[in-house]
């Protein structure tokens, strides 16, 4: 599959919240930004869009969020491309239930 959306964003307060990223996981549960893996569809200046992955491979945990620039509020959250959906999993690909 090319192109499928990990989650949707509302427009938010562009000053306070970073544009939202993807990327992939490492083995161990560190964040790889080292291959390019999706995009964010919402302009720069907070406004609402998807977060895609560009072609999600089974079995590859994938780790997205946002900053939130005053430290209280930032999101990050895990999935892992199951060949058909993006299912929550924790760091480590560990399904949650």
């Amino acid at each position: 599959m090319k192109n499928v959306v990990i989650f949707s964003y509302a427009s938010f307060n562009w000053r306070r919240y970073s544009r939202p990223w993807v990327c992939r996981m490492t083995e161990r549960g560190g964040y790889d930004f080292n291959a390019n893996v999706g995009t964010y569809t919402g302009a720069e200046r907070g406004e609402a869009g998807d977060l895609v992955v560009f072609e999600p491979e089974e079995g590859v945990v994938y780790g997205f969020g946002r900053k939130d620039y005053r430290g209280n509020n930032t999101q990050v959250s895990h999935a892992i491309w199951d060949g058909e959906k993006f299912v929550p999993c924790d760091k480590l690909g560990r399904i949650k239930k």
